[in-house]
């Protein structure tokens, strides 16, 4: 069994998810509930769950506040939010699992999958280390990484190391300036929303470039972005060719 601590300040969303859980999810044993934050913080430190389901808008301290709390979590967490809450991007970026309200029976049996087969569950958290890093810090475009989670394992990337991302129905390549890729059971269109304010334009429905490593256009077919490692080629879409222009000023 997994066991589980459910964080809430309304306990009408405890015991709808608690319910949820019962019903559907036979692996998950709810431990313990709490209100608020440091109720929160002594439940985990004293009965070290697998997973904490997190609401992020809680008063006083919030979701996040309780994760600066605890030094090194070792449990895996699911926020449980609604969809415009404040840092749900960062949740995004460091690839973290999360379920809107209201809550989706199906996204939460998935996602209640996922942390069953998880060989993270006891675990020093790396993508929480860097939603904490997102959330508590100005860093530079440079510095800032994003959580690539693949089969074996979760890297953490520097955005700047991103050259170009490409799909393949629901799943996107990422070509990395040290030669490496990385397979990752995503859609695009879910990274083109990442990415894009960090200089990536899409200019093809199954291709996402780093601007900053494009270095020419060619004028073949539709055109093509040359990119500076390799002197890989990227098709760009007709109809997105003069805007693509216009956004590099070539």
């Amino acid at each position: 069994m997994i066991t589980a601590i459910i964080v809430d300040d309304e306990r009408i969303n405890i015991d709808n998810l608690q319910a949820l859980l019962a019903r559907h999810c036979e692996d998950i044993e709810v431990v313990a509930t709490a209100i608020n934050a440091d109720e929160a913080k002594v439940l985990i430190l004293e009965l070290g769950p697998d997973v904490v389901f997190l609401d992020i808008d809680m008063p006083g301290k919030n979701g996040f506040d309780l994760l600066r709390l605890i030094k090194d979590p070792a449990f895996d967490v699911v926020f449980v939010t609604a969809y415009d809450a404040y840092g749900i991007m960062a949740v995004k970026f460091s690839a973290l699992d999360y379920l809107l309200k209201p809550i989706n029976i199906a996204d939460l049996k998935d996602t209640v999958a996922r942390i069953v087969q998880s060989v993270h569950a006891k675990r020093y958290n790396l993508r929480l280390n860097n939603l904490l890093k997102l959330l508590d810090s100005t860093l530079p475009y440079e510095q800032q990484k994003i959580a690539l989670p693949t089969l074996k394992e979760t890297y953490l990337v520097p955005v700047r190391d991103i050259i170009r991302c490409s799909s393949s129905n629901n799943y996107t390549t990422f070509f990395l300036t040290n030669g490496t890729e990385h397979l990752i059971s995503k859609p695009l269109y879910e990274y083109d929303e990442l990415l894009s304010p960090y200089g990536f334009i899409r200019c093809h429905q199954s291709h996402l470039v780093n601007k900053a490593h494009v270095i020419s256009i060619l004028n073949e077919d539709s055109g093509y972005l040359v990119m500076d490692y390799g002197n890989q080629k990227v098709p760009i879409s007709k109809q997105k060719k003069s805007s693509i222009k216009m956004l590099l000023k070539l």
